[in-house]
């Protein structure tokens, strides 16, 4: 089968097209017939290798798995002899983050219980765009305290992968939502519900006075301390963390803030394909309360470009790979 590998840690030009074994089910697992894949952040921390102390799970001088890719929609071919709640033709999704990657590919092979079954109504290329960003989203959000009708919400970093469905997500709880980003994202941010934007190349908006019961922190800029003076009192910041630096900072001192004050600070335990949560995102999507939000599309061979242009900040919302 076709698969997007690469042997090493480095950037998207090291990314090739190759023909790899078509895998074989374990006992616990189910072999799907990839459809689509949505590029992910994640998936660049996976390629570059970052941060290092992720390495220990990856491979320490190179990736234990060549396969890329976390997020895939697509149809079961087989299932194991212990599997109990697929069989062949069920059309499912996944996120493999925590289950190894590989889901750049024609075909993966993946535990049962990471499995979930695809909403009705959506298409394979809508279902990709949903395990990884949209769990992420909703997990963050929910973290430290639920959003209420009127609460102000900040999502920093709002034009990317999980930004958007973080926008729809605090919208749908009736808050009133700011969306922070760059200034060709701002007009975008807008129309798909943010209430308020903020061009952070213009403006900090941890200086501005104002203030929010929630902020989403997926950019990951600064210091956590900056972010504090812009909660209400009994307010909650929770860090995506993408580097050592700032996980270790938003746990150390966001949890001494939390601990010295009423100030809720610091990161959150994802639980990545959690079978709640996609149950709760997949409904959202059927009432249409929240909707995939689809940059663009490209076939195996415009992987690397899909990349680039992911790691350059330039993708509103998710790339999508499809494999036929």
């Amino acid at each position: 089968m076709r698969a997007i590998v690469r042997e090493r840690y480095g950037s998207p030009d090291i990314v090739t097209v190759a023909e790899v074994d078509k895998p074989v089910p374990l006992p616990d697992q189910v072999l799907v017939k990839i459809h689509a894949a949505s590029i992910n952040t994640a998936d660049l921390d996976y390629l570059t290798g970052n941060p290092p102390i992720a390495r220990v799970a990856f491979g320490l001088r190179r990736p234990r798995t060549t396969v890329m890719g976390c997020d895939l929609a697509g149809t079961v071919e087989s299932v194991g002899t212990a599997v109990t709640r697929f069989s062949a033709g069920d059309e499912v999704l996944a996120d493999l983050s925590g289950s190894g990657y590989g889901s750049f590919a024609e075909y993966a092979s993946i535990r049962e219980k990471v499995v979930a079954a695809k909403p009705a109504g959506l298409s394979f290329v809508e279902a990709a765009t949903l395990p990884h960003s949209g769990v992420l989203a909703l997990q963050g959000l929910r973290a430290k305290g639920p959003i209420e009708p009127g609460h102000r919400v900040l999502v920093n970093g709002a034009g990317g992968c999980v930004g958007p469905f973080a926008i729809q997500l605090a919208k749908s709880f009736g808050a009133e939502v700011t969306g922070v980003d760059s200034t060709a994202k701002l007009d975008w941010i807008r129309s798909i519900g943010a209430d308020h934007v903020i061009d952070y190349a213009r403006e900090d908006f941890t200086r501005t006075g104002r203030h929010y019961d929630h902020i989403l922190d997926v950019a990951a800029r600064g210091s956590v301390l900056r972010y504090r003076r812009s909660l209400t009192p009994g307010g909650s910041y929770v860090l995506i963390a993408r580097n050592l630096a700032g996980f270790i900072q938003a746990f150390v001192v966001g949890g001494a803030i939390s601990i010295a004050g009423k100030k809720r600070m610091g990161i959150f335990a994802w639980s990545p394909s959690k079978p709640a949560d996609l149950d709760t995102l997949s409904g959202y999507l059927q009432a249409r309360k929240i909707r995939p939000l689809i940059d663009g599309q490209c076939d195996f061979e415009g992987v690397p470009d899909a990349l680039r242009k992911l790691a350059a900040g330039r993708a509103r919302g998710k790339l999508i790979i499809t494999m036929s």
